[in-house]
């Protein structure tokens, strides 16, 4: 193992997988590690030409129930003929769906199982059992947000089981942690590693328009409760009702839409709201690159990709001051933060920022340097590979920093 980098099998993603998983998978085969990825779907050929990258069919819990059988009846004799550790991790008391969802992962020549999220750690607690390394990811809402469900019990259990039992945990930021450590979490199990983005990619645009008649107002993300939208739609009546001729543009797509529509319809903002749904990367990239401030109203946030990225591209942030925000914006000096839930406080922050366009400029300068120093990819990657050497190495440390996802 001391002379090679351990091979990781990554459990739990869809593919395509989120963009900031795709690039931890790349910074972990550019690193010198073998990655494994178990999806329904087989990745496209460019990433199965990648030396390194290996993928494993292991199909996800739907479809006819005699397809299911058939699969079921393949990953068991695969697991039969490969060896006695896959059968002895699974018991007869286990769901039909656990069989299904642990057989294709159980038998394999990686060192270390990695969960990237919660919920993938907490379906398969059987693989706990095959006597590899596991690690766990707590990225947001799986960890302070669903345990508040008071009527799933079983989800608090099984959520304190995968925590207990893994070799180590990694959380996007300090407050990630002190939530997880309330679901059995170990602080010597605990490593910190933020987010991170490319500076290369999400750069200031290379010839900035020309000071408009407007402020341009920009924020991105699913459209889901959490992100507080509808208070970010306030805070935008706020602005208006000052005559400062704001425009927001609102990227992502989500089970709110409809809720948002009406709310831009009730507020009156209908001519001065743009509602782009999910766009590809480079024309989210084109939308930071001509806006003035991006808004992050979020009530419950690990640590937002979206601000980061928005950070690289040179803007000024005005975020709320929820989950680990606090860990990558200093206030005042790289971005502004303010209460959850007010809408005055943000409409006020922005308001400062439209009196003070060099103000904007500083602190956008500012929010680039903090991600050039602290969160990159490469740092990123760095460190994700640390702890799963560490952790194949039976040698793993806690460490935290806010330099890395």
């Amino acid at each position: 193992m001391a002379d090679r980098r351990p091979h990781i099998l990554f459990v739990g993603l869809r593919w395509p997988p989120e963009t900031f998983l795709a690039r931890l998978v790349r910074g972990l085969l550019m690193q010198g590690h073998q990655v494994t990825v178990a999806t329904p779907n087989q990745p496209e050929q460019e990433w199965l030409e990648q030396p390194g990258f290996h993928w494993l069919y292991s199909p996800n819990w739907d479809g006819p129930l005699s397809r299911r059988l058939l699969n079921l009846g393949r990953f068991g004799l695969r697991s039969f003929i490969k060896g006695p550790a896959a059968r002895r991790t699974l018991s007869p008391r286990d769901s039909l769906r656990t069989w299904y969802e642990c057989l294709p992962v159980a038998t394999g020549d990686w060192d270390i199982i990695y969960f990237p999220w919660n919920s993938a750690a907490m379906r398969r607690l059987p693989l706990y059992d095959l006597g590899l390394p596991v690690v766990v990811s707590c990225r947001g809402s799986q960890v302070n947000v669903a345990p508040y469900d008071l009527g799933n019990a079983n989800y608090v259990r099984r959520l304190q089981m995968s925590l207990k039992r893994a070799t180590a945990i990694h959380c996007v930021s300090a407050d990630i942690q002190e939530e997880a450590m309330k679901y059995d979490a170990e602080s010597h199990k605990c490593h910190i590693i933020t987010p991170a983005v490319d500076p290369a990619y999400f750069q200031p645009a290379r010839h900035p328009s020309a000071p408009g008649a407007g402020l341009k107002l920009i924020t991105t993300g699913s459209l889901i409760w959490r992100k507080g939208f509808e208070y970010l739609l306030t805070s935008l009546r706020l602005l208006l009702d000052q005559n400062i001729p704001a425009q927001l543009e609102i990227i992502g797509d989500g089970p709110e839409r409809l809720r948002l529509l009406y709310t831009i319809q009730d507020l009156g903002l209908e001519e001065a709201v743009q509602l782009h749904g999910l766009l590809k990367p480079e024309q989210v990239l084109s939308r930071l690159q001509q806006a003035d401030v991006f808004l992050l109203t979020s009530l419950s946030e690990g640590i937002s990709n979206a601000v980061l990225e928005a950070m690289a591209c040179g803007l000024a942030v005005v975020s709320t001051d929820c989950g680990g925000m606090r860990e990558a914006i200093t206030d005042g000096q790289d971005g502004l933060l303010v209460p959850v839930r007010d809408p005055a406080a943000m409409a006020k922050a922005v308001t400062m920022l439209w009196e003070n366009p060099e103000q904007r400029r500083r602190l956008g300068e500012q929010a680039r340097q903090r991600i050039c120093d602290q969160f990159t990819l490469a740092q990123q990657a760095e460190a994700f590979s640390a702890l799963f050497c560490q952790v194949t190495n039976g040698q793993h440390q806690p460490k935290t920093s806010i330099s890395h996802e």
